[in-house]
């Protein structure tokens, strides 16, 4: 019996709790740029948000997103957004019923929006995972215990997938506090796990790993996944919140790395919560993409996208699994 914990209920309701405060700050941002005004007689796209509005593509989208997933935008065909009855009732200035801006213009979190939205480079303004390299020891720790917590919960569900059962040797990129790896080495006895992560995360890794009693399952293997050499003959490659860091060239880069460091017939895997194909939502999802604006360089994925990304390396068989909350498992594998 798997001595890793399981929670009885799942989070989602405490995922939309947190995920509150980012949606109602990046609405007022919307007015705060004219985006009902801007847009009230006529559909519009993403890259036309971006157009009018002076923003980098995936800030437009983060933001389109989030207030679609609030019901101010519905999605129309081909990735056209439209004002709803809602947003024309209450965010238009010419409405009698107009509300005004939502949160006070000196809310913090808007000032740290506004800030990450207007610059004229597209680059985290307080970055975390991307820059991990560069932080002080009590940041990393810091950093890596908040993404443990959050990964945690979903890993009893992760390591269940029938996926993990076929595997002998799993290599974690960006292993981070090896919370998935305890899961999967928990609920998978035959296998065994490579956390390849940085030096100060893999000291993370190693204390959690003892905890666990699972040393003779995992052990960690300090690595600049960008700059070194991956070790190879894996039947798996998990990536746990790692690609949404990350813009698609460097995702394409850590998917052809992957492919190579696979055997024949091996699985690509990746823990993430995606976007709708319509880019409108959920509410979570489309919260999580301001999150990686404000702290790395990514955003949440839609199927399509990450699909299109692990075909053009050569991986086939691309396929989507709920897990927990909001979180999905994407695999495809190498032929």
């Amino acid at each position: 019996m798997s001595i890793f914990p399981t929670p009885t209920v799942e989070s989602q309701k405490l995922d939309e709790l947190t995920a509150s405060g980012r949606a109602l700050s990046t609405l007022a941002l919307a007015q705060e740029l004219d985006l009902f005004a801007t847009f009230a007689d006529s559909s519009f796209t993403i890259d036309q948000v971006a157009e009018q509005l002076n923003l980098s593509a995936r800030t437009a989208e983060a933001m389109v997103a989030v207030v679609a997933a609030l019901g101010f935008l519905a999605a129309k065909p081909d990735l056209h957004f439209g004002l709803t009855d809602l947003a024309c009732t209450y965010l238009l200035p010419e409405s009698p019923f107009y509300q005004g801006l939502v949160v006070p213009k000196t809310d913090p979190f808007l000032c740290q929006l506004r800030e990450a939205f207007l610059q004229t480079e597209d680059n985290p303004i307080e970055p975390f995972a991307v820059e991990m390299g560069n932080l002080t020891s009590a940041q990393v720790e810091t950093f890596i215990g908040r993404m443990h917590t959050m990964t945690l919960p979903a890993g009893s569900k992760l390591a269940r997938q029938p996926v993990f059962a076929r595997m002998e040797k799993l290599l974690d990129v960006g292993g981070g506090s090896g919370s998935l790896s305890l899961a999967i080495a928990s609920f998978n006895p035959q296998i065994h796990c490579t956390i390849l992560d940085l030096p100060s995360v893999c000291q993370i890794a190693d204390r959690n790993i003892r905890q666990y009693k699972l040393s003779d399952q995992i052990r960690t293997l300090p690595t600049d996944i960008f700059k070194e050499q991956w070790p190879s003959n894996f039947s798996g490659v998990l990536f746990g919140n790692i690609f949404h860091d990350w813009d698609l060239d460097s995702c394409y880069q850590l998917a052809l790395s992957s492919f190579d460091a696979l055997i024949s017939g091996g699985w690509i895997c990746l823990h993430e919560m995606l976007l709708n194909e319509s880019k409108d939502g959920p509410l979570v999802t489309a919260c999580m993409s301001i999150a990686m604006v404000l702290h790395e360089r990514g955003k949440q994925y839609t199927p399509t996208e990450l699909s299109e990304l692990l075909t053009s390396v050569g991986f086939t068989d691309f396929q989507v699994w709920p897990v927990f909350s909001y979180y999905s498992l994407v695999t495809a594998r190498k032929p």
